[in-house]
């Protein structure tokens, strides 16, 4: 694993976890396994689906629940216009978090991604992002009828929690999912103080962004900073009954879409705010982020593996050392 890591080139952190035993490494001789934080952008969009999931619980949301009941009629009846229809009431928070709803998806386009290079100190809000979406492109299909990966949901997803709860957004993780697993290292970055003094290097190929703004990815569907422990302690707890009250909640987070392995991530399912995923011919449920994060966790061998990249442009050596280390904790090694 030490080798593995010591052959990419931006600063990586992996931690391996099977029951009892594990194994942290990272390729910066100056950087403490466990003491490092990083950026875990799409990693985020479990713990709002979680979040989600837990305030339907609790009877305070409804999966079927639409739009229209939680966020005002001048939000919603431009967020998903299509074919001169308004659809975007109709939506319902399942469609959302299944990324089920059609909305266009703003932070996979190049027009977004412009601004954001161009002005790299702006400050985003989430009506910011949503314009960003409108403006970009149309929505892809009518809400329910096709499956398309899209942060604008889980910004909306975000509006809905801190509009049920009354809360900002990091308190409401914090109250609800942080401080309850005991995820000490971990917080919504620009949205409350830094829990660790150091903070690793994201980069978009040869550009380092540790000096961004970091509000383009900070409201549902990114903007966690954790460290690879921590993550770990999130998704175990996740998928092992310490979140959830009932046993159905967490089948219906794990319900959604199904597709055939792909050649990358080789995920098997997009479902709510969690993916299923095939590493060493093993099925691992869990998530992965933009900078090249991941977080997975195997329920039935007791095993997780958590940690990244820093590197948003794609690089073979990352699946390899994935592959690599679930094959060793499959194994038993180390």
């Amino acid at each position: 694993m030490t080798a593995l890591l010591r052959a990419l080139p931006n600063e990586s952190l992996l931690r391996i976890r099977r029951a009892a035993s594990s194994w942290e490494g990272t390729n910066r001789a100056a950087a403490a396994p466990g003491s490092r934080a990083f950026r875990t952008a799409s990693v985020t969009k479990t713990f709002t689906a979680a979040l989600v999931l837990l305030l339907c619980e609790q009877g305070q949301l409804a999966l079927g629940d639409r739009l229209a009941a939680h966020l005002p009629p001048g939000l919603t009846d431009r967020i998903h216009v299509r074919d001169g229809q308004c659809r975007g009431a109709q939506i319902t928070l399942e469609q959302l978090l299944q990324h089920r709803s059609g909305l266009f998806d703003y932070a996979t386009c190049s027009q977004f991604r412009a601004h954001v290079a161009l002005d790299p100190l702006r400050s985003w809000t989430p009506l910011d992002l949503l314009d960003q979406a409108v403006q970009a492109g149309a929505p892809d299909f009518a809400p329910g009828q096709g499956m398309n990966y899209s942060d604008t949901g889980y910004v909306l997803l975000a509006m809905v929690i801190e509009k049920v709860l009354g809360l900002p957004l990091a308190q409401a993780y914090r109250e609800r999912l942080l401080e309850p697993l005991g995820l000490a290292d971990t917080w919504l970055e620009g949205r409350e103080a830094a829990r660790c003094s150091s903070l690793s290097h994201a980069f978009a190929g040869a550009i380092d962004t540790a000096g961004f703004n970091p509000s383009f990815d900070t409201f549902g569907g990114g903007g966690l900073v954790s460290t690879a422990a921590d993550l770990d302690r999130f998704i175990t707890g996740l998928l092992s009954g310490g979140v959830f009250r009932h046993i159905d909640t967490l089948l219906h987070m794990m319900e959604g879409t199904d597709a055939a392995p792909g050649s990358g991530t080789r995920k098997t399912r997009t479902a709510c705010g969690l993916s299923a995923f095939v590493v060493a011919d093993h099925l691992f449920w869990g998530h992965l982020g933009h900078w090249n994060s991941f977080m997975l966790h195997s329920m039935e061998r007791d095993i997780s593996i958590c940690g990244s990249f820093n590197q948003s442009e794609p690089d073979p050596r990352h699946l390899r050392l994935l592959e690599a280390a679930a094959a060793a904790a499959l194994e038993g090694g180390s």
